[in-house]
């Protein structure tokens, strides 16, 4: 499973990245969110949902000899391991990174995602 992204319909309300760190971390801060919104200013003035792809090669994990899904299962990474991402999908904050686990199977930012920008692929 992982979730997929249509900027498109993205209206940039942020209740994605608020409802995550909500769910992981019982506060809402959106800098704590495995979930981001980049807006494009200067050229489209899309809003794009950037998240964790859960690739089935982890390329951030690669480096490391762990066994994968014990660790793709974590919330909190630390913040060597978001900057292997090739896709820089995974938010920073000091030295922590915020990666997507799924909310644990049950994905709460496609549940208020209300124009439909993410949804779940399975």
């Amino acid at each position: 499973m992982r979730i997929e992204v249509n900027k498109e319909k993205c209206s940039g309300c942020h209740l994605c990245e608020m409802v995550c760190s909500l769910f992981h971390l019982g506060i809402i801060n959106p800098e704590k969110s495995a979930i981001h919104i980049d807006k494009d200013d200067l050229d489209t003035s899309l809003h794009t949902p950037v998240l964790c792809r859960q690739c089935k090669k982890m390329k951030c994990l690669n480096a490391e000899r762990l066994k994968m899904t014990p660790e793709r299962k974590k919330f909190i990474w630390d913040r060597k391991r978001a900057e292997c991402c090739p896709f820089d999908a995974l938010p920073i904050l000091g030295e922590e990174a915020f990666h997507c686990d799924l909310c644990r199977g049950n994905p709460r930012c496609v549940k208020v995602c209300t124009p439909g920008a993410i949804q779940i692929f399975k």
